[in-house]
């Protein structure tokens, strides 16, 4: 009989090793078997859902403003005459500017004058004079001639007496190779398809040979401009 157990038991415990689940199952109640720790879950860790990211707006950046350039005399101050020529004063400073002339100067000590007049008492076709003195500065420009020619035309003539009265220039009856006036004081006024498609070249001789940078300046000066010369 005790042979009959220890086979049954041999089986038995046999069983148990080949089987977990077997083992699991199995009671004897002879055989003392230690209770089966039961496995605590571990819960998993739950996702924290993160906020979504907001986008920081960056401000635009403000545009510092630029400042103002230190502002120059008006030129309603700059000379005393008729309001119509003051576009042709300013282009005649700004053009100087360009080449480096300051004229205002010259302009203010003896202040200029402009005005528009008739010179029919120097000839009938005279449309410019220029005076010079110590204490006088002063052209006129013939109404006539003046109200009839184009814009170019204009700025030329106000140029040119300006040359005279400002840079101190005297006429210049010289050409150039290709045929065309050396300068805008030349005795004649020149085309103004010649001045424009040359405009760089006529302001820098004006600015750049002014009598004034040679020390070549009269106390007194008179420039009579014959419409037969600056036509």
């Amino acid at each position: 009989m005790k042979k009959y157990l220890g086979l049954i038991l041999a089986i038995g415990l046999s069983a148990c090793n080949s089987n977990d689940s077997q083992r699991l199952s199995f009671s004897d109640p002879n055989v003392n078997t230690p209770p089966v720790a039961k496995e605590t879950p571990v819960p998993e860790p739950t996702a924290t859902s993160k906020p979504t990211p907001v986008p920081t707006v960056t401000p635009s950046p403000v545009p510092s403003p630029t400042p103002s350039p230190t502002p120059t005399t008006p030129v309603n101050q700059v000379y005393t005459g008729p309001a119509e020529v003051a576009k042709y004063v300013q282009k005649f400073i700004d053009d100087a500017k360009m080449q480096g002339v300051d004229v205002l100067p010259d302009m203010a000590s003896p202040k200029l004058q402009i005005q528009l007049g008739s010179l029919d008492s120097y000839g009938a076709s005279v449309i410019g004079l220029c005076e010079t003195s110590a204490n006088l500065r002063r052209v006129t420009l013939d109404p006539d001639f003046w109200d009839s020619v184009s814009e170019t035309q204009r700025e030329l003539l106000a140029h040119h007496e300006l040359g005279h009265c400002v840079l101190y220039r005297a006429h210049k009856s010289t050409l150039l190779s290709t045929g065309a006036y050396a300068s805008i004081m030349y005795p004649i006024i020149m085309g103004s398809s010649t001045y424009l498609n040359n405009y760089d070249y006529y302001q820098q001789e004006l600015f750049a040979q002014a009598a004034r940078q040679a020390g070549e300046v009269n106390a007194s000066t008179v420039h009579v401009c014959d419409l037969n010369e600056l036509m």
